[in-house]
């Protein structure tokens, strides 16, 4: 029987971050796989053997990956790394960035003249004012009347 090296590392891994970086949840783990009846991996994930449940294949064609709590270096990012691409922590990042920036690019491309500063008090009253359901009067102050 060869035990998948892959598995046991990944599962090392997580459960190293998860314990630095997230105790309380590695304790409430612990304690449910404990309580867990002895043919659990059996039953549920159908195999014969419990060492069998190392060898299973990911499903959906998703690979294993372990979040890089340490690694905001994206270009040493182990999971990234072992997907060829961005891992689904770095994906999530870049898409919150850009979705954050948006607003700055956009209020650049309106007036280049205006400031970081600028556009984030533009935003700051817009927000404020959207709030107060004047949502069209918001994007008028914020695009000086080009929106």
């Amino acid at each position: 029987m060869t035990l998948s090296p892959d598995a046991l590392t990944t599962a090392d891994t997580l459960w190293q971050r998860l314990t630095e970086h997230q105790p309380a949840v590695a304790a409430a783990l612990a304690m449910q796989v404990r309580a867990l009846p002895e043919d659990w991996s059996q039953r549920v994930l159908g195999v014969a053997r419990p060492h069998a449940a190392l060898e299973l294949p990911a499903t959906g064609d998703v690979p294993m990956e372990i979040e890089p709590y340490d690694a905001a270096d994206w270009e040493n990012c182990p999971a990234c790394g072992e997907l060829d691409r961005l891992c689904r922590y770095h994906e999530g990042y870049t898409t919150g960035y850009e979705a954050l920036n948006q607003p700055l690019t956009e209020a650049a491309r309106v007036d280049p003249k205006v400031t970081v500063a600028d556009a984030l008090r533009r935003l700051t009253e817009a927000e404020e004012v959207a709030e107060r359901g004047e949502l069209a009067a918001a994007v008028e102050r914020m695009t000086g009347g080009q929106g």
